[in-house]
C-alpha cells in the first residue's frame, strides 16, 4: 500500500490579492512513489482496466462532504476506471488540488489531505484522509474609495450595508458576493461605472480569521439620459417605454432598469431584453440609455386531449394572441369538443388599463351540456377588471350575464341571470403546471338576480385551497393537498338553475366516482346537486426520474341539499393511484380511482382518468 501527503501549514500571516477565487493555500507536490507502484495489472480477458472504489474520510460536516464528493472526480468516475495505476495516481493527484479549492472556498485554510491506495484490494481502494481544521472567521471588512466621485457623501463605507458583519465564516462566496454587492449598491445611487481598483485579503492562521480591503473607484456622479428602443418591431415603441420610472436627468440607478427588464419580459412579448449604455458620462454628466429587445412569437395553437369512464372523450384546441394591437392585448379563441360539454369561447384582455396595475376584462362562451344533471344550452358573457395587489395576490371584480334553456328533473325552464362577480386569488406556487411548494387561495362572491320561468336571487361563495410540500431535497417525494368549501343562500335547491347548483365527483373533484353523481339523487339516480359542497384531497406525488412518475391520492367530500355542508353525514371517499409522465408542457395524469364507501347500485368499482397536467 502506498501513500502520498499533500497538506498546508503557514507559520505566519499570508497576504493575497484577489483575482477569480481566494487562495491563501498552496498544497506541496506528491512524493515520487517506488517504481513498483505502477505496474499493470492483466487480466485474463486481456483487458487492463481494473475496477476501484473511492471514499472520503475525516469530514463530519455533513453539507461540506456533500460538496467534497461533489468535486472528487476519484467519485464521479468511479464507473469509467483507467487502465493502470499510473493513471490511478494521477487521478488522485489531481483530486487534490481540486478538493483543496473547496475547502478554501469554505474558509478552511489550513487543511490537509492525506490519501492511499491499496492496490492489494479488489476492487482496489483509494481512500482520501481530509483534515479540515478550524473554519476561519472574517475579522474585518474596509471599503476605501479613490479618485473620481470619492468625494460623494452617499458612498456606503459600513461593511453592514453590503451583508458582511465580522464573525462570519470567510467563504470565498461571501467574499465575493460582498464584492458584487458594493458594486450593485453603487451603481444604485448614481455610480453604473464604479470600478475596483484592488482587493487584498490577510489570513492570520493564530486566530484563524481573514481581513479584507477593497478600493474601489467610484466614478462620476451619472444620471440618465436619452432613452432610445431598439429590436421592437411588432410590440409599439411608446407601449415599451411605458414601462421605464425614471426621467431623463435623472440620478442613474441600475434597480429601476433591473426592475423594467423584468416587467418587460414578464410580458411574454420578448425573449431577450436588455439595457445598454456607454463607460463614460457625456458633457452633461448623463448616461443615454437604449433598450434592446428580441421579440417572441405572439400567436400560438394549442390543442389537449382528455378521457375518463365517466365523462368519455374531450378535445380541445385554442388559438391565441398575445400582441393583437401592438401594446399587449391578448385575444384567445378556444373550442372544446367532447360527450358531455361543447364550447367556443372568447376571452380579451387590455393590459394597464386606466392605470399600470391594471387590466380589462372581456369574455363570452356558447355552451351545450349534456350531463346526467341536465342538458341544454348556455350563453355566458363578462366583463370587468383585473388588478395585482401585490406579487401573489389579483382581485377580479365584473359583471356576468347569462342565458340558459336547461332541462332537469324539474322540466325545461328558461333563465336570465345578472349580478356582480368578485374574485380574489393568492398564488406561492413555484410552479404552474407541476407545483412542489407554496400554496394556492382562491375565492369568489356572486351575487345573483334571475328572471324567465321564475324570478331567483341567491349568492353563491366558494373557497379554494391547495398546498405543496417537498418532502426530500431532491423535490422527488411532493405531499399535495386540497380542500374545497361552496355555499348558496337565497333559493331553494329546486329553485336554482340546474348549471347553479354543486356537484361532485369525476377527475377534478372525487376521484373514484362518477362526474356530478356525488350528493343529492332523483329518479333513477339522476343527480339532484345541492346548495352546499365540501371536498377533500390528499395526494403523495413521487418522481422516479425526469420523465416518470406516480401518484398515490385519498379524495372524499359530499354535496349537501342544506345551505351548509352537513357534516353529520357520512362523506364519500375513495383512493387510488396513478402514473405520470413528465413532459415539457406539463405531466400527463393516468388515475385510477377506487371508491371506498360505494353506494349499492349506484358506485362502479372504480373509474379510469386520463389527461394532461396534475389533479390540482
Amino acid at each position: 500500500m502506498q501513500s502520498n501527503w499533500a497538506g498546508s501549514r503557514a507559520a505566519a500571516m499570508i497576504v493575497m490579492t484577489f483575482s477569480m477565487m481566494l487562495s491563501p493555500v498552496v498544497a506541496h507536490a506528491a512524493e515520487a512513489p517506488d517504481r513498483d507502484f505502477y505496474r499493470i495489472f492483466d487480466f485474463a480477458d486481456g483487458s487492463t482496466e481494473f475496477r476501484y472504489q473511492a471514499r472520503l474520510t475525516g469530514v463530519e460536516d455533513a453539507s461540506l462532504l456533500q460538496l467534497l464528493q461533489s468535486a472528487s472526480q476519484l467519485i464521479s468516475l468511479q464507473g469509467r476506471p483507467p487502465p493502470s495505476l499510473v493513471a490511478l495516481e494521477r487521478r488522485a493527484r489531481n483530486d487534490i488540488d481540486r478538493l483543496q479549492k473547496v475547502l478554501r472556498s469554505e474558509a478552511y485554510y489550513d487543511s490537509g489531505i492525506d490519501y492511499r491506495i491499496d492496490a492489494e484490494l479488489t476492487p482496489v481502494q483509494v481512500i482520501i484522509d481530509i483534515l479540515s481544521g478550524p473554519r476561519y472567521q472574517l475579522r474585518q471588512y474596509t471599503i476605501t474609495y479613490s479618485g473620481q466621485g470619492s468625494e460623494d457623501s452617499n458612498l456606503p463605507g459600513d461593511a453592514a450595508s453590503i451583508g458582511v458583519n465580522p464573525g462570519q465564516s470567510a467563504r470565498a462566496e461571501l467574499v465575493l458576493g460582498a464584492r458584487r454587492r458594493l458594486l450593485e449598491t453603487l451603481a444604485g445611487i448614481g455610480h453604473p461605472l464604479a470600478n475596483v481598483v484592488k482587493q487584498t485579503a490577510v489570513v492570520d492562521h493564530a486566530d484563524s480569521s481573514m481581513s479584507v480591503t477593497i478600493e474601489v473607484i467610484p466614478g462620476e456622479l451619472s444620471h440618465f439620459g436619452r432613452l432610445a428602443v431598439s429590436g421592437s418591431r411588432k410590440v409599439e415603441v411608446d407601449y415599451v417605454k411605458s414601462f421605464i420610472s425614471w426621467q431623463d436627468g435623472d440620478i442613474f440607478d441600475r434597480r429601476k432598469l433591473n426592475d423594467a427588464r423584468n416587467r418587460l419580459l414578464g410580458t411574454g412579448l420578448f425573449a431577450t431584453v436588455a439595457f445598454e449604455y456607454p463607460n463614460q458620462v457625456d458633457d452633461d454628466g448623463k448616461l443615454p440609455v437604449t433598450i434592446a429587445l428580441e421579440e417572441r412569437k405572439h400567436r400560438s395553437i394549442g390543442v389537449a386531449g382528455r378521457w375518463s369512464t365517466d365523462e368519455g372523450f374531450a378535445f380541445e384546441g385554442e388559438w391565441e394572441h398575445r400582441n393583437i394591437f401592438g401594446r399587449e392585448e391578448l385575444l384567445s379563441l378556444a373550442i372544446e369538443v367532447g360527450e358531455i360539454k361543447q364550447e367556443f369561447s372568447a376571452i380579451f384582455k387590455k393590459p394597464h388599463y386606466l392605470r399600470r396595475d391594471q387590466d380589462l376584462l372581456a369574455n363570452g362562451a356558447l355552451t351545450f351540456e349534456d350531463t346526467d344533471a341536465y342538458h341544454g344550452p348556455i350563453t355566458r358573457y363578462f366583463a370587468g377588471l383585473q388588478r395585482k395587489l401585490s406579487p401573489n395576490w389579483n382581485v377580479v371584480a365584473g359583471i356576468p350575464l347569462e342565458f340558459s334553456n336547461l332541462t332537469d328533473l324539474q322540466g325545461t325552464r328558461d333563465f336570465f341571470l345578472y349580478g356582480l362577480e368578485f374574485r380574489g386569488s393568492r398564488d406561492t406556487s413555484n410552479d404552474r403546471l407541476d407545483p412542489s411548494g407554496g400554496t394556492r387561495l382562491r375565492l369568489s362572491l356572486n351575487p345573483y338576480n334571475g328572471s324567465g320561468e321564475d324570478d331567483v336571487k341567491f349568492v353563491t361563495a366558494q373557497l379554494g385551497l391547495t398546498g405543496y410540500h417537498a418532502i426530500d431535497s431532491a423535490k422527488r417525494y411532493i405531499l399535495a393537498g386540497r380542500t374545497r368549501f361552496g355555499s348558496t343562500v337565497g333559493e331553494s335547491t329546486e329553485d336554482l338553475p340546474a348549471n347553479k347548483r354543486f356537484y361532485a365527483g369525476g377527475g377534478s373533484s372525487i376521484r373514484g366516482y362518477q362526474f356530478q353523481s356525488v350528493g343529492p339523487l332523483g329518479a333513477d339516480n339522476t343527480p339532484l346537486g345541492g346548495r352546499s359542497l365540501f371536498e377533500l384531497s390528499v395526494e403523495l406525488r413521487i418522481k422516479f426520474s425526469d420523465s416518470l412518475g406516480a401518484a398515490l391520492f385519498i379524495d372524499g367530500g359530499n354535496v349537501d341539499d342544506s345551505e351548509l355542508p352537513d357534516f353529520s353525514t357520512d362523506l364519500q371517499w375513495a383512493i387510488g393511484f396513478g402514473g405520470r409522465y413528465f413532459t415539457t408542457f406539463g405531466p400527463i395524469r393516468l388515475d385510477f380511482g377506487f371508491p371506498l364507501n360505494p353506494r349499492d347500485g349506484i358506485d362502479d368499482s372504480m373509474q379510469i382518468y386520463i389527461s394532461i397536467g396534475q389533479a390540482f
